[in-house]
């Protein structure tokens, strides 16, 4: 792994720190897409869609239907 991609890695797992994965049954649910999570990281990195995806994936966050039936990522404010 070059050192960009190490640090944007880090960037994106330091942003996870604050989100545990939930599941729709949480009461705290969070849902957010990856175009948003990619958004709010933009300050800090230029970080691809897909592999913010894989790393969310890889990290056991799961994708589910928001209220607005858009698929997003499952979180819970930590």
């Amino acid at each position: 792994m070059n050192k960009k991609a190490e640090f944007d890695e880090t960037i994106l797992i330091r942003y996870l720190e604050h989100y545990l994965p939930g599941k729709p049954s949480d009461e705290r649910v969070i849902y957010k897409t990856t175009q948003q999570i990619q958004d709010e990281l933009a300050d800090m990195v230029e970080m691809g869609i897909n592999d913010i995806a894989r790393h969310l994936h890889e990290l056991g966050y799961e994708v589910g239907l928001s209220p607005d039936n858009r698929p997003a990522w499952i979180l819970m404010e930590h």
